[in-house]
């Protein structure tokens, strides 16, 4: 079936241009609300939980680990290690050893802050979060001082995961580390 001109809907000079304004004012209103977003939205104003690295080795993933500093730590002294390690198998792991060219020694604590000689467990299928809480691992006797927003590399071996280095391990004031 065909339509004839007279049955077509014609749309004169001034609909096409009423058209063409109200599509301008569309596009514009859009793009000025996308402007807008882009100063105020909600993801600008998120900080991440904590400024750590992340890295994983075997079925080991570690989350958020950082240095907590509040200021410059000086040669000598003691700095808390923060992160998160979870075991993505069903077997649980142990963290056996830490080790960083910044510290003379490192001691794996108990959440009471006694020592674990035989390293911290990690559940199978599990996590231990230490971003935040009673510390579980801290640098003991640092080779030199220590100034917040510098980075270190730090060595984690566990018992099943096997050995991993972070080559840029953050230190950080706790409320920057808090978001």
């Amino acid at each position: 079936m065909s339509m004839s001109t007279s049955e077509r809907p014609v749309v004169g000079g001034a609909g096409r241009r009423r058209a063409l304004a109200v599509l301008f004012v569309v596009l514009l209103c859009g793009s000025l609300a996308g402007c807008y977003a882009s100063q105020n939205a909600q993801t600008a104003q998120q900080t991440p939980d904590t400024p750590g690295v992340d890295g994983a080795v075997g079925m080991m993933v570690l989350d958020d680990v950082y240095l907590e500093t509040a200021g410059t730590v000086s040669a000598g002294a003691s700095v808390a290690l923060r992160g998160a390690f979870t075991d993505e198998s069903a077997q649980p792991d142990r963290l056996v050893a830490v080790t960083t060219p910044v510290a003379a020694s490192v001691e794996l604590l108990q959440a009471d802050g006694t020592p674990v000689p035989d390293g911290i467990s990690v559940p199978g299928n599990g996590q231990v979060d230490a971003t935040t809480g009673p510390v579980l691992i801290r640098l003991v006797g640092l080779t030199r001082a220590l100034s917040p927003q510098e980075i270190v590399p730090i060595t984690f071996e566990f018992a099943s995961a096997g050995r991993v280095t972070l080559d840029d391990v953050p230190a950080v004031a706790p409320a920057q580390a808090q978001g």
